[in-house]
């Protein structure tokens, strides 16, 4: 039988520790102003959109996490039962990754050099086992049910996929490489635990 790894959901919890542990908290709130706030300056903005963009990048990981954790267990007493779950498993695992290339291409354009290398690495590990595991639920589709062989590789292509797509579940790398994605991360809802 097939047991799909299940990523810890502390994962993305991570980040929140990590920057507490580096000292970066959101500031507090703000005094009661006297006079009313400037307009923000470019710098604000340009803060904006890195948190706009964390809550994205944060979001995608947390999602992919949340659907991995769902994954359906595999499991049957013949070989075409035990073939039915193992395509469903697939099917599941295709349409979060699927989901989450989906969310990484939406996102605003890169804020920092840093969000771009982040985006880009996060891309290509979850686009290829996306592209792995279609490949093996097509396989395995279009294989007869008895085909334990077939079976086989499919797990084989499952487990591929995961191995790509959890390569990808730490994002807290990329973020303390970069103060501006840090800053960013102790503010973006999507990036809190």
């Amino acid at each position: 039988m097939l047991a799909a790894k299940k990523a810890p959901a502390a994962v993305v919890a991570a980040i929140g520790i990590a920057l507490a542990l580096t000292g970066c908290t959101p500031d507090p709130a703000p005094q009661a102003m006297e006079k009313p706030p400037a307009a923000p300056s470019s710098s604000a903005a340009d803060q904006a959109a890195t948190v706009a963009w964390m809550n994205g990048f944060c979001g995608a990981v947390k999602d992919f996490i949340d659907g991995n954790n769902k994954m359906p267990a595999a499991g049957g007493d013949t070989v075409e039962a035990i073939t039915k779950s193992t395509s469903d498993q697939l099917g599941h695992y295709a349409s979060i990754l699927g989901k989450t290339v989906e969310e990484l291409n939406a996102l605003p354009p890169a804020p920092v050099p840093a969000a771009d290398a982040a985006e880009k690495d996060f891309l290509g590990k979850y686009t290829a086992a996306r592209d792995k595991v279609v490949k093996a639920k097509a396989d395995l589709d279009a294989a007869k049910r008895s085909d334990t062989a077939a079976q086989a590789r499919a797990v084989d292509g499952l487990m591929a996929a995961q191995k790509d797509a959890h390569g990808a579940l730490d994002p807290v790398k990329a973020v303390l490489d970069s103060p501006e994605l840090t800053k960013a991360a102790a503010t973006a809802e999507r990036c809190r635990p």
